[in-house]
């Protein structure tokens, strides 16, 4: 209950923030506008002021509670091999349920959608489809293997006095020996591995009393459907989740608690298959998803005839990706907080961040004078308005592994308040339905050359400028990070960090970016045109 009324009252705090800054700020431009029509003349221009920016590793991610999840093997050129797999717990779609007599489990499924796009039709009249979050080549197979989980998955926290979801982080098999908790068989992919599929999922089975397999009508998008019937754990086994030896319905059904606590979920795991780069492809886990039981029971006690039902499992309860770094080409490591480093490594899942600390050196002041930059900004509170805040920064990777590879999309997060800059929220472009083309005032989309190689990053932080400016706000430390979707703004906690830590979350869109890129900073030894930039374009009354 508490933290439900902590979720509730954050965004509305939030909001509040958000209004109060919009009206305190309106409120100044006016003072400043007026003062500036009063006067016979006024300039527009800019001004390049110090900052400091620098490396920051990230551990271990908290990987449950998020929006979607994600499975395979990523293979960045620029930072190593990744593996992602998936714990999951699953619970029936049904309590207290009624079988008939002499039950007989058929086939067991599985069903987890991708995301997808209807293309069109075939010219046989089957829906086409492209996958929309896919990364690395569809074609380059990886091991996947399902084991029965033998380690419980508490909804709560003990060390919250049970008042707080309990977290999962991305290390599980290291922090919780996951290995260990590997119980049977349930699936395993061939000798060429796993890969994804565009194509329709064509639902098929032998109807009662056939021979011959038909396709069932509830066709569904392109997913992970997976054949559970063939390996060591098999259909008397799930026939033992529904019914007991005497036909009764297994007492385990009577709550979802109960069947949790009997049956504790799957273990879907990811290996590399010789020196194949992989894939690895966002599961859309959702109301369709689901584990199918196909069974038949006696239609009567007068009569031989059968009737075939199903009863389906969904994964609506506790599940959490955990990630492998199977190869690594960048050694990640804090960098320098006093004088920032020459290169800057954006990269999601246990990654790396960029933490930017505005103002931080000194600036040439227009009587040539050298004075503490951050002071010299304050002082222009009634002599400035700020027309655009941005910070830009150039990309720094080698020909051969940029294009496609790059990430389109960073976020600036507030690191004292885990919060997307106030700008994020200003931001008129916003779309909840295409993340992809959301808040690009705020974020653009990396910027691009002829050949589609990434050339620089920008972000404006006018909104947050001026609060410093006009409502003395703090001059907090900032956290660049890469993101897969710009409108996720939760966080996930980074493991073995307190709330005294100052960095001690990360933005889910970051917890799910499989790409990574590397940036030029703005040290000494980086060449001019390169450096990153913090630009304040203003407007002020001529004397």
């Amino acid at each position: 209950m508490k933290r439900s009324l902590i979720n509730f009252i954050k965004p509305l705090v939030l909001l509040m923030i958000i209004a109060i800054t919009s009206i305190a700020c309106e409120k100044d431009f006016v003072n400043i506008e007026s003062d500036i029509t009063g006067a016979e003349n006024f300039t527009t221009n800019s001004k390049m002021f110090p900052f400091i920016a620098y490396n920051k590793k990230v551990g271990p991610v908290q990987t449950n509670g998020l929006s979607s999840y994600v499975l395979g093997t990523y293979n960045d050129p620029n930072f190593g091999l990744t593996s992602a797999g998936l714990v999951t717990q699953i619970v029936p779609n049904e309590v207290d349920p009624e079988f008939g007599d002499n039950l007989e489990v058929k086939s067991v499924n599985l069903y987890i959608p991708y995301f997808s796009t209807v293309e069109g039709s075939d010219d046989d009249g089957n829906t086409v489809y492209t996958l929309d979050s896919l990364f690395g080549d569809a074609s380059s197979g990886y091991k996947l293997s399902i084991y029965k989980n033998e380690y419980f998955l508490r909804d709560l926290d003990p060390e919250s006095d049970f008042e707080e979801t309990q977290a999962y982080y991305s290390n599980a098999y290291t922090d919780l020996n996951l290995s260990a908790f590997e119980g049977e068989l349930i699936y395993e992919s061939g000798t060429d591995g796993f890969t994804p599929s565009d194509q329709y999922v064509a639902i098929q089975e032998v109807p009662l009393d056939e021979t011959e397999l038909e396709e069932l009508e509830d066709n569904r998008a392109p997913g992970l459907y997976l054949d559970l019937t063939n390996q060591e754990f098999g259909l008397n086994q799930w026939k033992n989740l529904l019914v007991q030896a005497d036909g009764s319905t297994n007492p385990n059904l009577s709550s979802t608690n109960n069947f949790k606590n009997a049956f504790r979920g799957l273990i879907f795991k990811v290996e590399q298959i010789d020196n194949n780069d992989g894939n690895m492809i966002f599961l859309n886990i959702n109301t369709t998803s689901k584990i199918d039981l196909r069974y038949e029971t006696d239609l009567d006690s007068t009569t031989d005839e059968r009737v075939r039902n199903t009863f389906s499992f969904n994964f609506n309860s506790n599940k959490f990706n955990t990630y492998e770094t199977l190869t690594s080409n960048i050694n990640l490591v804090d960098g320098n907080e006093s004088t920032g480093d020459n290169e800057l490594f954006l990269k999601g899942f246990e990654g790396s961040m960029t933490i930017i600390d505005l103002f931080n050196g000194n600036i040439v002041d227009e009587d040539n004078n050298t004075q503490d930059a951050f002071e010299y900004f304050r002082a222009k509170e009634n002599q400035w308005l700020i027309n655009e805040a941005t910070l830009s920064f150039y990309v720094n990777l080698p020909s051969e592994n940029s294009g496609s590879i790059e990430p389109d999309r960073v976020t600036l997060y507030n690191l004292n308040n885990n919060a997307p800059i106030i700008d994020h929220f200003f931001d008129s472009s916003s779309n909840s339905s295409d993340s992809y083309n959301s808040h690009l005032i705020y974020s653009p989309k990396l910027e691009r050359d002829e050949n589609e190689n990434g050339v620089k990053y920008k972000i404006r932080l006018t909104e947050h400028i001026n609060d410093i400016l006009l409502n003395d706000s703090t001059n907090v430390k900032l956290g660049l990070f890469v993101t897969s979707n710009i409108n996720y703004t939760n966080t996930s906690k980074i493991f073995n960090t307190t709330n005294d830590d100052d960095i001690n979350m990360i933005p889910r869109g970051s917890t799910l970016a499989p790409e990574g890129t590397i940036l030029h900073g703005n040290t000494a030894s980086v060449p001019n045109e390169l450096k990153a930039t913090f630009e304040i374009y203003y407007t002020e009354p001529k004397n």
